[in-house]
């Protein structure tokens, strides 16, 4: 059976509704019963209870309750529960929700107990949080956040959270704190974690600073690293920023590192400045840079290096330059300190029209000064290329060079090749090339060719060859000869001539041949024609050994 209550609202009361249910169950034995209450308040109120008897050992019931207000501006929610089973579970909660303004509030506390203890409450579990927003004129901006969460069965669970936020037009920081443990309420609890980072921007139209700030502490595994990064530049009048780096470990500092870059470049002017800054367990890094462009003719950079701890190095300058003046440059590089050379390079050019000429050296630490020159001349009838190299016990001269004269008419191409050994005694490789026009007439032609080779190597080709030929075109006599010469060694020479002609309309052709070798299989000096005295009929041949008899 049950009823219900419907109550309107009135005198400033409002609209108010109650109900009732009761359920009986006759088995036999005592009857089964249940009750459940259920009333309403609008906007305001509302609560339920249930029971069940003579089912279990004892009686069995659940009730809630759910109330809201308002009033100066709080709103408060406020919910009760319990809940009670014989002999498997007990339960009690209470949980609490307020809002006034921008601050925001819950709790909720739970009591309860199993099994056997389900009568009396033989634990406890809370937990509250906490949220504040504000948000000023001046466009700055709050956040505040907390949780706690306590449990008396699994005390490891019990921890609390604090978070901080403030944000301005040109500041950030954020704190996150974190306690977990059995004390974890308390001030002295070890068991805990801190995060925070803070941001500054200071900047301003011709200003950039900026400053960034992180840190990480964990008492209890014995971490505290902060981490600290700053910026600066200024941009009138001239370009100068720096920044650095910090990073400490325990109060020890673990990285330190800064730089600074400085230029004053005007229209025509280039000039840099920076240094970077390095330290480490590890390792030790101080390094300077300059560079100096005044303008195009000269050109200087120079960087300073000192390392330390891993790598030990002090004072290393490297130097670049460059230097012109109208044909000539001059360039020169340096890799030193003040006890050791490691390079030295310089080099000196001159660039014409049609000239170059270059001058080098190089000098190390690890090997004495090498000297080079290269001198090069391309006009019409003239190409020259020369390059020189020496070293501490060696030196190598190369010169390929080409002429040409339009009259007499006459090209001329050498290669020569001069190497000087560690004893001093020069070896060469020589090959020239020569093509000349003796004479050019409406009656006689003449040209000749030579090729030169000396060279001291161990070849199957002679050390000294000399090869010559002749041209002659007698166009009166209507004769055509070709002489080939050959030297070998400065002493084997050979002459070989080919001669073809017309004589009184019998065209001839005589060939010679002379050689300083063993005349048993080729006679020394050997001659030969042959004359057409018909050319349909007859021919004649006529030939000459040792004795001259034609």
């Amino acid at each position: 059976m049950g009823w219900s209550d419907l109550q309107p609202a009135m005198g400033g009361e409002a609209e108010r509704f109650q109900a009732q249910l009761e359920v009986k169950l006759v088995t036999g034995g005592s009857p089964v019963v249940f009750t459940g209450n259920l009333t309403r308040q609008v906007g305001s109120k509302l609560a339920f209870s249930a029971s069940l008897s003579h089912l279990l050992s004892d009686q069995a019931n659940v009730t809630a309750l759910l109330e809201r207000k308002e009033e100066n501006g709080r709103r408060v929610a406020a919910l009760g529960a319990e809940l009670f089973v014989p002999g498997l579970v007990g339960l009690r909660a209470l949980g609490l929700l307020q809002q006034q303004g921008q601050l925001w509030t819950n709790s909720l506390r739970i009591q309860y107990s199993l099994l056997g203890q389900a009568k009396q409450a033989a634990h406890e579990c809370s937990t509250s949080q906490k949220l504040r927003a504000d948000s000023g004129s001046d466009g700055a901006y709050r956040l505040e956040l907390r949780h706690e969460l306590h449990c008396t069965q699994i005390l490891a669970f019990s921890h609390k959270v604090q978070l901080w936020h403030e944000e301005d037009s040109g500041h950030l920081h954020s704190q996150l704190e974190v306690s977990y443990g059995k004390q974890w309420d308390k001030n002295s609890n070890k068991r805990h974690l801190r995060v925070s980072q803070t941001f500054k921007n200071d900047s301003g139209p011709a200003l950039s600073n900026h400053f960034m700030e992180f840190v990480l502490q964990v008492p209890e595994r014995q971490v505290d690293c902060r981490v600290q990064l700053y910026h600066l530049s200024l941009r009138l009048p001239y370009v100068e920023s720096s920044s650095h780096l910090k990073v400490q470990y325990n109060g020890r500092p673990l990285f330190v590192a800064g730089g600074q870059w400085k230029d004053t470049s005007r229209a025509t002017l280039w000039k840099w400045e920076g240094v970077l800054n390095l330290d480490s367990p590890w390792l030790m890094v101080s390094a300077a840079h300059r560079l100096y462009w005044p303008h195009r003719a000269v050109f200087q950079a120079v960087l300073e290096l000192t390392l330390g701890k891993a790598w030990t190095l002090k004072d290393l300058v490297v130097s670049v330059g460059c230097r012109s003046q109208g044909p000539n440059r001059e360039g020169k590089i340096q890799v030193y300190t003040a006890a050791t050379t490691y390079l030295r390079v310089s080099t000196v050019t001159v660039l014409a029209q049609s000239l170059f000429h270059s001058w080098s050296e190089l000098e190390s630490a690890w090997n004495t000064a090498v000297q080079g020159e290269i001198h090069a001349e391309n006009s019409r009838d003239r190409k020259i290329l020369n390059c020189w190299l020496k070293g501490p016990q060696q030196e190598l001269n190369l010169t390929a060079a080409y002429r040409h004269l339009e009259w007499p008419r006459k090209t001329q191409v050498s290669l020569t090749a001069v190497w000087i050994g560690a004893q001093g005694q020069p070896r060469g490789l020589q090959l020239e090339g020569e093509l000349e026009e003796l004479r050019q007439d409406r009656t006689l032609y003449r040209k000749r060719g030579a090729l030169l080779l000396r060279h001291p190597l161990h070849l199957p080709i002679p050390q000294s060859l000399l090869l010559q030929e002749t041209f002659t075109a007698d166009r009166r006599h209507q004769r055509y000869s070709l002489e080939t010469r050959v030297v070998l060694n400065g002493r084997e020479e050979t002459l070989q001539t080919m001669v073809l002609g017309c004589q009184a309309g019998h065209p001839y052709v005589c060939a010679g041949l002379m050689h300083p070798y063993d005349g048993k299989v080729i006679p020394r000096n050997t001659e030969g024609c042959l004359v057409t005295w018909n050319q349909h009929t007859s021919l004649a041949l006529l030939s000459g050994l040792e004795s001259g008899v034609q």
